[in-house]
C-alpha cells in the first residue's frame, strides 16, 4: 500500500480509526438547524458513481481511495460527475431544446488508458483560474458562545443540536461551534479572507424576560468573537452585525441599536433581522408581541428609519428557507421592493436570496427561469418580481448565497438558473457571497465548486443570462461586499496574508496537506422524522402547562 501523501491521514496509534474521507461535495441529507433537505435519488446515484470512479482512478495511480478523494483529483472527479448527471431538479422544459444536462464547470474527463482517469496535472488546471489568493468575503457565518442561552433557551439549544455539523470531538456538542473552531474552519481550512459574523433569532433576555430567551450568539458575543479573531490575526478578518428583533419590544431594541452605534467598540457593519420569526409558538399569550412582520409595516418602518438615523445603512434580511415555527407569509420577500424604493439610501441584503420563500416545503431549489407573466412566483422569482415592479433591481437590493449555493451546486440546471437570473435581474454588482458556515463545516468545498462554475452558452442564448466570467466571480466572491461594508479588498488581502492565521495555514498546508477539510465533512439528521422530532420536543417543552 502506498504511503499516504497527506500526513493528517496517518493513524497515531494502531487502534485509531481510519480517517473518513467522503465525497468532497456533500451528497447526503442537508441541514443547518433551520431546514432539512433529504438526499435526492440523484445525489445518491452521483455519490455512488463518484466513489466508483475514484476506486478505478486511485488503483490506476497506485493510491488509496481516501487519499485520492482528499486530493484535487477527488474534487475534479466529483465535479465531472455532477456535470454529467447533476440536473435532477429541472424538468426537460427547463433545459432547452437540446435537453442540456450538465456541463457547468471547467472540469473535463480527459481519460487516459483507463476510463474516467483524469491526469493529475490536468486537475489543477481544471479547478478554475483562481490561484487561491482572490479576496473572499463571506458575509453569512455563524458561531455560538457559552452565554445565558444555554440555560435559558432550550428551544434554541435543540435547534442547534439538530445537525452534528462536522467531525468534532468536543464532549459538549455546542463547543463545536465556538470561536476556536470558527477560526480553524474559516481561516486555516479555507481560502476565506474576511467574514461577517451573524446570529440566530430569539428574544433578548433582560429583567422583563428571563426564560425562553437569549441569542445563541449575543450581540456582545459577536463583538467579542470579532475582537478575539482580529487580535490574533493582527488584522481585520471578521466584522460583525447587530441582531435586531423589532417584534421583541421595539423600544428596547431601538435602545440597543443606539448603544451599539454610538459605542466605537461595536463597529457594526449592518443590522440583521428575521421578519418571519415569531415567538407565539413558544410563549402563547406571552408579554412580548413576538408577531411576524413585513418591513413595510409600521414596525418595519420604525426599524429601518432608526437604523438609518444611526448612520448604518445596511440591512441584512432573512427571507426564504422556511425555518420551523417561522411565519410562511412573512418569510416571503414581497416587502423588499417597496422599502428599497422608499429608502434608496439603504442597502437591503437578502439572505438566502429568498430561496423557497412562499412555500412550506423545507427547500425547493429554483430550477426554472424567471417568468414575468407567472401569477404567483415563489422564491428567487418572487424576489425578482418585487424589485422589478419597484425598479430597484440594480440599485440597493442584494442577493446573498448562504446555503443557496451549497444546495444548487449539486444540480446543474438549478445552479445555472438561480445564478443566471440573479445576475440578469439584480446585476453582477448585487450578488454577495455567503456560506452559512460553520454550521456545515469548512466552506472550502463551496469555494472550489464556485470557482469552476460556468453558465453554458446554451443557457445564455435561451434565457439571456450573462457569461459568468472570472471578473464577475471576483465581484461575487468579495468585491461587492467590500463596497457595501467599506472595506479595501487589496489592503485586507495583504493584511490577511501576513496574519497569524495565514502563517498557520501555510504551515499546516506544508506539513499536513492543504485539503484537511475533506475529513471534516458535514453531517445531518438521518431522516426527516429525526429532524421534526426536535421541533415537536421544542414546542412541547416550551408550551404552558
Amino acid at each position: 500500500m502506498a504511503k499516504p501523501k497527506f500526513e493528517w491521514m496517518k493513524k497515531l496509534k494502531k487502534s485509531d480509526p481510519d480517517v473518513d474521507v467522503d465525497v468532497p461535495i456533500w451528497m447526503g441529507n442537508l441541514s443547518n438547524g433551520e431546514f432539512f433537505l433529504p438526499q435526492r435519488p440523484e445525489d445518491r446515484k452521483m455519490r455512488t458513481e463518484i466513489l466508483r470512479r475514484a476506486e478505478d482512478q486511485s488503483r490506476y495511480l497506485g493510491m488509496e481511495r481516501r487519499e485520492f478523494m482528499a486530493s484535487t483529483m477527488g474534487m475534479a472527479t466529483t465535479l465531472a460527475v455532477i456535470n454529467q448527471f447533476g440536473s435532477g431538479c429541472g424538468s426537460s422544459d427547463t433545459k432547452g431544446d437540446s435537453g442540456i444536462d450538465g456541463g457547468t464547470t471547467n472540469v473535463d474527463e480527459n481519460p487516459l488508458d483507463n476510463p474516467y482517469v483524469i491526469p493529475p496535472e490536468a486537475m489543477c488546471e481544471d479547478l478554475g483560474t483562481f490561484d487561491g489568493n482572490e479576496f473572499i468575503f463571506d458575509i453569512q457565518t455563524h458561531s455560538f458562545d457559552d452565554g445565558e442561552w444555554r440555560d435559558k433557551n432550550p428551544a434554541i439549544k435543540l435547534a442547534i443540536n439538530t445537525p452534528a455539523p462536522f467531525a468534532c470531538d468536543e464532549e459538549d456538542q455546542y463547543d463545536c461551534y465556538d470561536k476556536e473552531h470558527y477560526g480553524e474552519l474559516m481561516f486555516t481550512d479555507s481560502d476565506t479572507t474576511m467574514t461577517v459574523i451573524t446570529s440566530w433569532p430569539s428574544h433578548t433576555c433582560n429583567e422583563e424576560l428571563d426564560f425562553n430567551c437569549g441569542l445563541p450568539l449575543s450581540n456582545e458575543g459577536m463583538r467579542e468573537l470579532r475582537e478575539w479573531i482580529n487580535s490574533r490575526a493582527m488584522s481585520q478578518r471578521v466584522v460583525n452585525q447587530v441582531q435586531v428583533m423589532p417584534n421583541d419590544r421595539i423600544e428596547f431594541q431601538k435602545e440597543m441599536m443606539t448603544a451599539a452605534a454610538q459605542d466605537p467598540q461595536w463597529s457594526a457593519v449592518s443590522w440583521k433581522a428575521y421578519p418571519a420569526w415569531r415567538s407565539d409558538n413558544y410563549r402563547p399569550g406571552g408579554a412580548t408581541n413576538g408577531q411576524a412582520y413585513f418591513l413595510d409595516d409600521d414596525i418595519g418602518h420604525e426599524f429601518i428609519q432608526h437604523g438609518l438615523s444611526l448612520g448604518i445603512p445596511n440591512f441584512a434580511i432573512h427571507k426564504g428557507l422556511p425555518i420551523l415555527s417561522f411565519d410562511v407569509e412573512h418569510n416571503q420577500p414581497r416587502d423588499i421592493g417597496p422599502v428599497a424604493s422608499e429608502y434608496p439610501e439603504a442597502n437591503f441584503i437578502i439572505y438566502h436570496s429568498a430561496m423557497s420563500a412562499g412555500t412550506e416545503s423545507y427547500l425547493t431549489p429554483d430550477a426554472v427561469p424567471y417568468d414575468p407573466d407567472e401569477a404567483n412566483p415563489t422564491g428567487v422569482n418572487q424576489l425578482i418580481r418585487t424589485v422589478e415592479e419597484h425598479d430597484v433591481g440594480h440599485a440597493n437590493v442584494y442577493g446573498e448565497l448562504g446555503t443557496v449555493w451549497r444546495v444548487i451546486s449539486r444540480d446543474t440546471t438549478a445552479a445555472q438558473h438561480t445564478i443566471g437570473k440573479l445576475l440578469k435581474h439584480l446585476g453582477e454588482d448585487n450578488i454577495v457571497w455567503g456560506t452559512d458556515s460553520i454550521l456545515g463545516g469548512s466552506p472550502q468545498s463551496q469555494i472550489e465548486a464556485f470557482r469552476t462554475f460556468t453558465i453554458t452558452e446554451e443557457f445564455q442564448d435561451l434565457y439571456g443570462y450573462p457569461e459568468l466570467t472570472d471578473e464577475i466571480k471576483a465581484k461575487i466572491f468579495g468585491l461587492n461586499a467590500a463596497r457595501l461594508f467599506r472595506v479595501d479588498p487589496e489592503s485586507a488581502r495583504c493584511e490577511a496574508d501576513a496574519s497569524i492565521f495565514a502563517d498557520a495555514k501555510r504551515h499546516m498546508d506544508g506539513k499536513y496537506g492543504g485539503r484537511r477539510w475533506t475529513a471534516k465533512m458535514p453531517k445531518a439528521p438521518r431522516t426527516r422524522e429525526e429532524f421534526l422530532a426536535y421541533a415537536k420536543r421544542e414546542i412541547a417543552r416550551n408550551s404552558p402547562g
